[in-house]
């Protein structure tokens, strides 16, 4: 009888990890569509939202319904390391977004270098030329800074170097040891400034090359994330998503082959 239950309990415990490894393999399969999926949405946005946003529903709703039964079958270590990716999943869109966009902009604007217009290749050389010109004086300014740049020469301040110092001096004293020097922040303010003499990214607009959007994404990029390249920031974004799931092989393949880690190979 002893040896008949020891037998009963060898099959009974290798249907379970039959069980579990289809489950697990179904959802890796499913995590890794929906990865995909965020990845491709955040690398190459198309051109229609709406049916990138469907796409990107449709394989988080299978990787969901994965991970439910994931949940049943266990054990919690599985459970919560298929938890943790979906979590990544959505917020690694959520965070790429915006930073996609600013990729499709910059790449219109590559784009643009490929013509034989003359009068095109010019306007984007200028473009290119005044945005090295921003980021380098972005560059000297702490990031926390660029923001209220941005908005002091959106107004009247940039137009007047007393209005201007005035809220430099206001921002200074609430954080006097962060303050950059006003010069700094005078010259990044007239860089990007409409004080009603078409900047070059302006005249690109006017032309049909890029659109208000399109520029307003590449200037803020430039201003904000100076230190970096937009196609490596979103390479950055996405790498929790992907630890997230290859953290659940792993932890899948531990439950079901605990003897290759050197644990007790009864139930996890």
């Amino acid at each position: 009888m002893a040896a008949a239950q020891t037998s009963n309990q060898g099959l009974a415990d290798h249907a379970a990890k039959d069980a579990r490894r289809v489950v697990y393999a179904e959802f890796a399969r499913d995590a890794r569509a929906l990865a995909d999926g965020v990845h491709q949405y955040v690398m190459a946005p198309g051109p229609d939202l709406d049916a990138d946003t469907a796409a990107y529903t449709e394989v988080l709703d299978r990787a969901r319904w994965s991970y439910d039964v994931v949940s049943i079958e266990g054990p919690k270590s599985v459970r919560d390391a298929a938890k943790l990716f979906i979590d990544q999943a959505i917020a690694c869109r959520g965070k790429g977004s915006w930073h996609s966009s600013a990729v499709a902009a910059f790449n219109k604007l590559f784009a643009l270098r490929r013509t034989d217009d003359g009068a095109q290749f010019e306007a984007v050389l200028a473009v290119e030329q005044e945005l090295e010109r921003i980021r380098a004086a972005a560059l000297a300014v702490p990031k926390e800074w660029r923001g209220r740049a941005q908005a002091w020469a959106s107004d009247a301040a940039a137009d007047d170097a007393r209005a201007l110092r005035a809220r430099w001096q206001e921002e200074r004293d609430r954080s006097p040891d962060e303050a950059p020097r006003y010069e700094v922040v005078a010259r990044l303010v007239a860089l990007i400034a409409d004080d009603g003499s078409p900047t070059a990214l302006n005249t690109a607009v006017q032309a049909g090359y890029l659109t208000s959007q399109q520029a307003s994404k590449i200037i803020t990029y430039t201003m904000t994330w100076a230190e970096d390249d937009p196609l490596q920031r979103v390479l950055h974004e996405l790498v929790p998503m992907h630890d997230a799931l290859d953290a659940f092989v792993r932890e899948a393949n531990r439950v079901l082959h605990p003897e290759e880690y050197g644990e007790d190979c009864g139930e996890s």
